[in-house]
């Protein structure tokens, strides 16, 4: 097996300079620009620590593929999961925390009522897209093994528990169906992706999730990994890293060039390293933990609409962030991003714009429960009883200093903030995610948890002869009609975005408002006619 280090020019690229040439007939569907296929790659245990280009360890994987992604790419330096593979899942598959969802440890039910971004991507994209999921799913439970084709995926193979038995010998669940596997696991999921995307005949997302370097410690097949010995089990998972680096190495150098060209990668690590494998981290500040060791992964996003080549991101994102943005770059428009999941699609091409301020992070399980939050530089960790632990990450990045009962007064009222953030997350939805969400008017602003919006009356009030209001002015009752498309709901706003009336789930072409409670004012009423939202001022006297 050829191994490269990062002075080489990165090897996918060179599939990209050769599909500069015409593409073949039958991969043109996956080679418009407009619509850029997805391949989402997670890795299963494999924190920071363990990853070239974060920290600095005697003994590292060599892993010349995934150096190259990071150099092909933006390499995100603050990119945070959940401890445990399992809320992670469900944080990346519905875009919402664990308080929203109930998923919060190992292992959990992610219910069909959390719409995926699979469901998401087809209602939005007009199912242009063909999805997959191979590998480990390990969020059904009780297990059913058609839950994958419940959140709209198009086609599983792959594992439902938290890992094989046996890498050589595992159950295979295939779109229901329970069979028995032989082939090396990592293996075989990059032959099933091979093949699945070779057989697409429109854009495609791939959810790749590896199983490795997850227990049980093994030895790969010889020629996937280079490590001389595997004795321990820290040379096992150094090798099964290798392996699985080798095995989607193969999974790019067989897809065409010129669906590679327009194939946006994003790869992530479920969680932080096991805690008898980490380096550097304290005992007890690995996966499963609160601490950097369980929650701080590695991510890289590199090719199609990916400008910024070699270069690393400071910003803070979470997994659900993910959702968001594979959402935008599918040319889907958001408020900022969806549910729990800010968009940083415009960190691929630019530095700067619209980052989170916060990031936030939890765990329900047998050993830990708690919550942990940070800013830029402080982080907030409490516990089930109580019990909080504040870290300088600048000063202190393996958070070995707690500075609880130290505090300086401005140490204090960062720790403040971050408690009312949490609570703001924990208890409902946060006004300063950036993302339009709950029941704001707008981004961060309206409805019953945030201020209200600042609204600019001279601004243009979309106008439209399928919607009548009258009378306009009007004293009690208002009278809205639609002479096309059906009026779903309806909300009656000050032009400051808090909300005054609100009629939901209605169907119809023609309603009465009740204005008589409402305070003479000029007030902004908000139709929904399908997917078109129109607006229009109306007087109260």
């Amino acid at each position: 097996m050829i191994r490269f280090n990062r002075t080489h020019l990165p090897y996918i690229w060179c599939f990209i300079l050769l599909a500069i040439a015409s593409p073949p007939a039958p991969v043109r569907a996956q080679t418009s620009p407009q619509h850029p296929n997805i391949l989402l790659i997670i890795a299963d245990d494999l924190g920071v620590d363990m990853t070239n280009g974060y920290q600095n360890n005697a003994v590292m994987p060599i892993t010349p593929t995934l150096d190259s992604l990071q150099a092909a790419g933006v390499q995100f330096m603050n990119a945070w999961s959940t401890p445990v593979c399992t809320s992670t899942r469900a944080a990346l598959m519905s875009a919402k925390y664990g308080v929203k969802t109930g998923v919060t440890g190992a292992p959990g039910n992610l219910d069909t009522s959390d719409i995926s971004v699979f469901s998401e991507l087809a209602a939005l994209g007009n199912n242009l897209y063909a999805g997959a999921v191979i590998g480990k799913w390990h969020i059904s439970l009780p297990t059913d093994y058609n839950h994958p084709q419940q959140h709209g995926i198009d086609y599983y193979e792959g594992v439902f528990e938290a890992s094989v038995s046996d890498y050589y010998n595992w159950t295979k669940v295939s779109n229901g169906v329970t069979s028995t596997e032989t082939t090396y696991a990592t293996t075989y999921f990059t032959d099933q992706a091979i093949s699945w995307v070779n057989a697409q005949t429109s854009p495609w997302f791939l959810w790749l999730a590896e199983v490795a370097p997850h227990s049980p410690f093994h030895t790969p097949p010889a020629g996937l990994y280079s490590i001389a010995s595997t004795s321990t089990n820290q040379e096992k998972y150094i090798a099964s890293i290798e392996a699985m680096d080798a095995e989607i190495g193969r999974l790019l150098a067989n897809v065409s060039p010129a669906v590679l060209a327009n194939t946006i990668i994003i790869y992530i690590g479920d969680n932080g390293t096991p805690g008898n494998l980490n380096y550097n981290y304290p005992q007890g500040h690995g996966k499963g933990s609160l601490y950097q060791g369980g929650v701080h992964v590695p991510m890289t996003v590199c090719g199609a609409g990916v400008s910024r080549i070699n270069q690393q991101e400071e910003a803070m994102v979470f997994v659900s962030d993910i959702y968001a943005t594979i959402l935008e770059a599918t040319g889907i428009p958001l408020d900022g991003g969806l549910y729990n999941g800010l968009s940083f699609h415009h960190l691929l091409s630019a530095t700067g714009g619209v980052t989170r301020d916060y990031n936030y992070s939890e765990i329900i399980s047998q050993n830990v429960e708690g919550w942990t939050i940070r800013q830029e530089r402080y982080k907030l960790i409490e516990f089930a009883d109580g019990t909080q632990e504040f870290y300088d990450l600048d000063n202190d990045p393996f958070e070995t200093n707690d500075l609880i009962g130290s505090l300086t007064t401005a140490q204090d009222s960062i720790k403040l903030d971050l408690e009312q953030e949490a609570q703001a997350i924990r208890n409902g939805w946060s006004c300063r995610d950036h993302i339009k969400n709950g029941d704001e008017f707008r981004i961060d602003c309206g409805g019953t948890l945030c201020e209200p919006c600042a609204f600019n009356s001279s601004e243009e009030i979309t106008n439209s002869t399928d919607l009548r209001l009258f009378p306009n002015p009007s004293k009690e009752l208002l009278r809205v009609e639609s002479a096309t498309v059906n009026i779903q709901k309806v909300t009656v706003t000050t032009l400051a975005g808090k909300t005054l009336l609100e009629m939901d789930n209605l169907n119809r072409n023609s309603l009465s408002l009740d204005l008589s409670a409402i305070p003479n004012q000029v007030v902004l009423v908000q139709v929904h006619l399908g997917e078109q939202i129109l607006h229009r001022k109306v007087v109260v006297r």
